[in-house]
């Protein structure tokens, strides 16, 4: 029997650590009350997770700390893998298209305090040492039953709860829910470590050869993260010593490398697991209660981040009683098939990595240099790892609507699909002749209605885009901003629009969006491509809109 009740919330976020952290600061930026507890008594001091990926940074950016996660952390600009005493390829990130061409490298734990730091600012503080014992839902709330640090339990009641509370997790298990997958047969050693060599300190170096693996994470002044695989932990030991991660380099590297001052070592085993779906009902999983799979490529603690702000503007919506349902349904659709790509793509990378045949190893070591050298395989890559490539095009909440010569061709892949990243464009001109990039032009927790007038945009193209901005502005004004985009650097007169205008003078937006003739792009809050029509038939999109917003 629970000895007391709290109020109620729209939202029980359950987990501190960065996805739980994102998904209540997500919430209270787009107005909504919540309450996120942690059973831990105090945030984690170990680095855990190091690689905050060029997608993550532009959401950071978008939510406004990007500079201070920057100020923070290394940029690493590349990797570097070596077999056989040489290189055999350099990954430069510089083929990136985003703003932010490297991978940040920044403990977790430093992580954890900037997104808390947020958080509190937003008005929200973490209820530390209470833990989430149980719950029940019913069609209209979540009663869930939680211990306090003292012992006693406590009632909280809640529209929905999101459970960010790691593999392990209490949510999914009472849930009951399947992890589905397996454990990899390797162990691993890591070690937190000064380390003194003379290779690049702003990039990622990973040495293979037939008995294992050893990788170098910089994460400032002079000292690495240190990863290599093993058979299997020695049954008398709990952790490495400093001897025995000197073993390893020693072995693995080909060049002298001096290892001193650690502050953490530790052994550790991987899964690579995925629950069947990340939502029932009123309660949902995110983070690595729902997906958890190899460190390769450092997808993971993004993967969560990335789950929490694709989630948190849908709930918003839809508590605020403008959202469809089918927004909160698209969640587990869209992001169980990230995770599932992730958990494709890092464990290849595993095998790809841990190769132990020496046939194997052989053709491994001479493809590698010519894959890397060839400029669309690095193309590819640096978008994988980067996750700017990720994608909602089989999203139930997208769609487009074309017709004609410029309608077929976006079916050839010109412009940007529904489900897409919308792609940042620099130089826009605004009324006041200020100029900006589209990623701050869209940046906030609306919907952003962009109106392509076309290359040379005649008077009844404006004269109908405008009517399409104004109904939209009288029906969804609240949620959604209309820009007119001008590709001819003016509009004409007496057209009657007071709204948001973009000037696109090097008609960069209109080549990016293939906005040769008329058409339109809906970008959803979190700056991928909702909806887009060429040409922009407005009972279409209300037929669209309608589907969204209530």
């Amino acid at each position: 029997m629970a000895e007391n009740s709290s109020s109620d919330f729209p939202v029980l976020v359950v987990g501190a650590g960065p996805t739980g952290l994102m998904m209540a600061a997500e919430l209270a930026r787009h107005g909504l009350k919540c309450r996120i507890i942690d059973k831990e008594p105090a945030a984690s001091d170990r680095s855990k997770a190091l690689a905050i990926h060029a997608r993550t940074l532009e959401i950071l950016e978008d939510i406004g700390i990007v500079d201070q996660f920057v100020a923070a952390g290394i940029k690493g600009y590349g990797m570097s893998m070596y077999a056989e005493g040489r290189r055999l390829f350099h990954l430069g990130f510089n083929e990136i298209d985003s703003r932010y061409k490297y991978a940040l490298l920044l403990p977790q734990s430093e992580t954890e305090r900037l997104l808390n730091n947020h958080l509190e600012r937003l008005g929200v503080k973490v209820e530390r040492g209470v833990e989430l014992v149980g719950f029940v839902q019913d069609s209209a709330s979540v009663l869930a039953t939680l211990k306090l640090q003292e012992g006693s339990e406590q009632n909280c009641r809640a529209r929905y709860l999101v459970g960010c509370d790691g593999a392990h997790s209490t949510t999914r298990h009472t849930l009951q829910l399947s992890f589905e997958g397996s454990e990899y047969e390797e162990s691993f050693a890591l070690a937190d470590v000064l380390v003194d060599w003379n290779f690049p300190d702003d990039e990622i170096s990973g040495f293979l050869t037939d008995t294992g693996t050893v990788f170098f994470f910089p994460v400032g002044h002079g000292r690495y993260r240190i990863l290599a695989d093993i058979d299997k932990v020695p049954a008398d030991k709990h952790e490495p010593t400093l001897a025995d991660m000197r073993a390893l380099v020693d072995q693995r590297c080909h060049r002298q490398v001096r290892l001193h001052d650690p502050n953490w070592l530790t052994y550790f085993r991987i899964h690579r697991r995925q629950a069947p779906t990340y939502r029932v009902d009123r309660v949902f999983i995110a983070g690595d209660a729902s997906h958890i799979h190899s460190p390769a490529g450092g997808q993971g603690m993004n993967t969560g981040l990335q789950d929490a702000y694709n989630l948190a503007w849908k709930l918003a919506l839809v508590l605020k009683g403008a959202g469809q349902p089918a927004l909160i349904d698209s969640y587990s659709a869209e992001r169980h098939a990230v995770g599932k790509a992730v958990l494709q793509a890092t464990d290849l990378m595993m095998k790809v990595i841990e190769l132990r045949n020496p046939i194997a190893l052989a053709i491994r070591n001479r493809l590698a240099p010519v894959i890397a050298g060839a400029e669309v395989a690095v193309h590819r890559v640096s978008r994988e790892i980067s996750e700017i490539s990720i994608n909602y095009r089989e999203s139930p909440i997208v769609g487009d609507y074309y017709e004609g010569l410029f309608g077929g061709l976006t079916l050839l892949g010109v412009g940007p699909h529904p489900g897409d990243r919308c792609p940042d464009i620099e130089g826009l001109r605004l009324r006041d002749e200020s100029s900006k990039r589209l990623f701050e032009i869209i940046r906030g927790s609306k919907h952003c209605l962009l109106l392509l007038a076309g290359v040379e945009g005649k008077a009844s193209d404006y004269s109908s885009l405008i009517a399409t901005g104004k109904q939209v502005q009288h029906q969804y004004g609240d949620y959604v901003t209309s820009y007119i985009v001008v590709g001819s650097g003016t509009i004409p007169p007496n057209l009657g629009w007071d709204g948001e205008v973009l000037f696109d003078d090097r008609l960069a937006l209109h080549r990016a969006f293939h906005g040769i003739a008329p058409g339109l792009y809906l970008i959803r809050p979190d700056g991928y491509v909702g909806y887009r029509s060429f040409p922009p038939n407005p009972a279409h999109l209300f037929e669209f809109l309608n589907r969204i917003f209530v």
